[in-house]
Order: structure tokens, then C-alpha cells, then sequence
């Protein structure tokens, strides 16, 4: 009897673990570079700041992330000061950066808004080209 709980019990945790979604943010960013272990994003026209990244923010995220609300104030002419921090933004292994760990579907805790796949990938991809007031 105790062998066939077990089984039961076995069957049924392989089929809870089996039933997990999760959705993965899909780039067109190349390969990593086996030497560097850095994406090469020259490939990839210069993701501009002002016109691409700042637009999201202020879709998705000035209404809590403004003046005299939650930091980082996201608004125009404010928000890229505010990120260009290690805080908020990694270099070195961008998904790691808390700025697109936060807002990445998926990935935002705390109440926090996440965006688009598409509008993640692009934040992901302006972090990857050096993360650039442009």
C-alpha cells in the first residue's frame, strides 16, 4: 500500500511541475560571443533613449515613478539620471539590472507594472549597447 501512495504521490508532483508556464522574453539580439561572453549588439541599430526607452516609461511607469512618488523618477528629463546606477542598470550582465528585472512580464514583484515582451526586449537591448543618453 505505502509503494503505491509513493508512485501516486510521484505521478502527481511530475505532473504539478510539468504544468508550469513561463514566459521568456525573445530577442533578436545575436549570440553571445563564446571569447567575451558579451552579446555583440553592433549588428543592431543604436537603440535610442529619448525616442525609444523614455516612451515606455511614460506608457507604463510615471505614474508611480514621478516627482515626489516612488524612485526612480521615470518622467522626461529625469529618468535617465535617475537609473544610470549600478542600482538599476548592470553592464556587465544585463538581465541582471534591476531596471529590466523589475519590468520584464514575468519578472516584476512588489506590485510593480511589467511591460510588453517587445518593449522588454528593447530595454534589454539599449542596456546590452552601453545604456546611452541618446
Amino acid at each position: 500500500m505505502d509503494i503505491i501512495k509513493k508512485v501516486i504521490f510521484l505521478l502527481m508532483l511530475a505532473t504539478a511541475t510539468e504544468g508550469c508556464l513561463y514566459d521568456h522574453v525573445v530577442s533578436n539580439i545575436p549570440e553571445t560571443d563564446d571569447t567575451t561572453g558579451i552579446k555583440d549588439t553592433t549588428a543592431i541599430p543604436g537603440v535610442s533613449f529619448a525616442t525609444q526607452i523614455q516612451p515606455i516609461f511614460n506608457d507604463n511607469c510615471i505614474s508611480c515613478h514621478k516627482s515626489g512618488g516612488k524612485s526612480p523618477n521615470l518622467t522626461s528629463g529625469s529618468a535617465y539620471v535617475q537609473i544610470n546606477k549600478s542600482k538599476y542598470i548592470n553592464i556587465a550582465s544585463p538581465s541582471q539590472s534591476l531596471l529590466y528585472r523589475m519590468i520584464v512580464p514575468g519578472g516584476g514583484s512588489g506590485g510593480h507594472k511589467t511591460v510588453t515582451t517587445a518593449q522588454a526586449a528593447l530595454i534589454l537591448t539599449w542596456i546590452q549597447q552601453g545604456a546611452k543618453n541618446n
